[in-house]
Parts: C-alpha cells; structure tokens; sequence
C-alpha cells in the first residue's frame, strides 16, 4: 500500500471487506497472509477496521453508469461552450483544451461520490442498521481489537466481548464476560458503559482491567488511571447507586455477599496478563492451577485438596505448562502427571488432564 488514500481505498474491494468483520478471529498466520498479499501492516488494518465498522460503509446510491453519463454530459457541454475558440485553434489545442477541463470535473466529481459514500449521514439517522459484533477469545489465547471509538481492548482467553458496530445515543454500551483490559478514550459526552452480570461500570476515559468470569463467585476491576464508577441491580454501595473507584485501587464486588472489597495492592500483580506474563504473589495454588488452566488450554484437577490454599510467588512469561510445574514442585511437595486422552465421536480428542498430588 502507498499512503492513506491508497488504502481507503481498498475498502471498496468486495473480497477485502469479507474480511474486516471476522478479522479479531483470525490466527497470526492468517493475518501475516493478509498483510503479504495486500501489502499492509497492522496499523493499515487498524485504519481500515475503524473505517468500515465507524461508517457503515455501503456502495454508493448511484450506479456507475449514472456518473459517467452525467459526467459525459457536462464535459460535452463546457466543450461546446468554448467550441468559437476551439474552432481557431489546431487539433491539438482542441485535445489540449479537452483534457484539462476533463480533468478539472473528474476531480470533483470523484470527491463528491466519495464524501457521500463515506461521510456524509444524518447525524440523528446514521446509515445503515446498527449491528452487534460479539468476539471470543478462545482458550489458550489472548487477542485485541479496536472498538468503533478507537479505544483498545485486550481480551483474555476464554472471554466474550459483545458492542455495536457503531455508538449512538448517550453512551457506549458493551458487554464482556471474563477478563479484559480496556484504554476507553476519553468522551464526557458519552460515558462507557460495560456490563458483566449484575456488575455495571460507567468509564469516562480510562484504563482499567476487568475480571468477571461466569465461574467465579465475584467481580474484580483494578483501575490504572482515569474515572470508573461501579454500579450493580443487586443493590446499592453504603446508600449510594455508585461507587467510585481511585486510580491504583482493585475493588472485588461479590455476587452473593453484596460485599464490596477495596485493596490497594500491586496493579501488576492484575494486568501483567495482557503482556503475555504470569505473575503469582502469594496466590493460592488453587487460584494459580485455575489460571494455567485457561492459559494453556488444560483441564488440570488437583487431587490432594490440602495444597489448594499452599501461598504461590512466582513470574513467568515464556515457559510451558511443564516447565511451569516443574518449577512451582522445587519449592512445594507436589508431583504431576497426564491423564489418558480419549476420542471423541467426532474423531477429535479431549482436552489434555494433568492430575497433582502430594509426593
């Protein structure tokens, strides 16, 4: 691709708009095949992904052949006008004369067809139907992707996030299950908010993550900076709809309970997940299987129950399952070992058991 215009322009192909929708989806190796046979890098795409799911793009009203006969007709027309000083003039005048006024119309013309199949809209009526996009994140996977407002979403594995395809109206609303980490941009005007279950929050311009996970018996959000209040339908916080919660602040929200926790420990320790790190400080051992669990895709059952609640300190980034085990058993009396995979009617296999004692 050249520069901007280029690749606004390569919307406009029907096989590449195939591709914008589903893009958060595809592996590294799909995206890379994209990038080679279109010649992009992943900001072109970030550009072209705002592109089509901010404006809605649609083909324009008028047919081609609509434009060029009225284009033909125009040009005819300023060339009959000046046809008494073309008449004066040689053929090649004629040509020259021609070939400038055709250039000067085509010009507006093109940018005229485009602002209207780009921009222009009513701003209460924008075009087309407003359209939710749902992404998951599959086990073992962390993805990210660009909301239509430009802000930035990390999503770990085994999380659903759910928005529109654009935002209208008072606020942004999206929806996530699991864990996610957020850069909102900054719009009073229209606050974020995300729902998770019975937990509400309302964002203003802010980086925060969010843990909220379907299994787990409570709701954790650790804020990094700017303003996030929490909100749930289960009740109010100490006689207020809100609760507001300061930048370097984890707040546990529990479902069953109505209790509300406030910590100030280590931010890391809640959003190193997004950088690809592991980072247990003194986490159960059950809370740290629990996590491996969905970061590599295992089912892993711990058998001797009196080692859940055995304290975990440790950093990890590119070990595997093995040697992450491996690692924790120097310091614990553990052993580990793998389950038999069986088939499935399908011909595919279960996922991998690991089971963990006491040695």
């Amino acid at each position: 691709m050249k520069r901007a215009e280029d690749i606004s322009i390569l919307i406009t192909d029907k096989n590449f708009q195939k591709l914008l929708p589903g893009w958060a989806g595809f592996t590294e190796e799909e995206k890379a095949e994209v990038y080679r046979e279109y010649e992009l890098t992943a900001k072109d795409i970030e550009i072209l992904q705002q592109l089509w799911l901010g404006l809605d793009f649609h083909p324009s009203e008028l047919s081609s052949e609509i434009i060029e006969s009225a284009l033909d007709e125009t040009i005819w027309k300023v060339a009959e006008r000046n046809n008494v000083t073309t008449r004066k003039i040689g053929f090649q005048k004629v040509y020259e004369q021609f070939s400038k006024i055709a250039a000067i119309l085509i010009i507006p013309i093109l940018l005229y067809t485009t602002y209207f199949q780009f921009f222009k809209t009513d701003a209460s009526e924008p075009v087309g139907s407003q359209q939710i996009i749902t992404v998951n994140s599959q086990p073992g996977t962390i993805s990210n992707l660009t909301l239509p407002d430009g802000s930035k979403v990390y999503l770990n594995a085994e999380s659903t996030i759910s928005y529109p395809n654009f935002f209208i109206g008072e606020k942004r609303e999206v929806s996530i299950s699991g864990e996610a980490y957020f850069e909102v941009v900054k719009n009073r005007e229209m606050p974020m908010e995300i729902s998770s279950g019975n937990v509400k929050l309302k964002v203003y311009g802010t980086s925060f993550n969010v843990n909220a996970y379907q299994d787990e018996e409570s709701a954790k959000i650790t804020l990094v900076e700017g303003s996030v209040s929490l909100s749930s339908s289960l009740g109010r916080f100490n006689g207020k709809e809100e609760f507001f919660i300061e930048p370097g602040q984890t707040v546990t929200f529990y479902s069953n309970s109505k209790k509300l926790e406030v910590e100030n420990k280590d931010i890391f320790l809640y959003t190193a997940w997004k950088d690809g790190l592991l980072v247990f400080k003194n986490t159960s051992f059950e809370s740290v299987l629990k996590l491996l669990s969905r970061r590599f895709n295992i089912d892993i059952e711990l058998v001797s129950k009196n080692l859940a609640s055995i304290p975990m300190d440790a950093t990890f980034r590119d070990e595997n399952i093995n040697e992450i085990l491996r690692l924790l058993s120097l310091g614990t009396s553990f052993k580990y070992y793998y389950g038999p995979q069986h088939k499935l009617p399908d011909g595919t296999f279960e996922k991998s058991r690991i089971y963990i004692e006491n040695k």
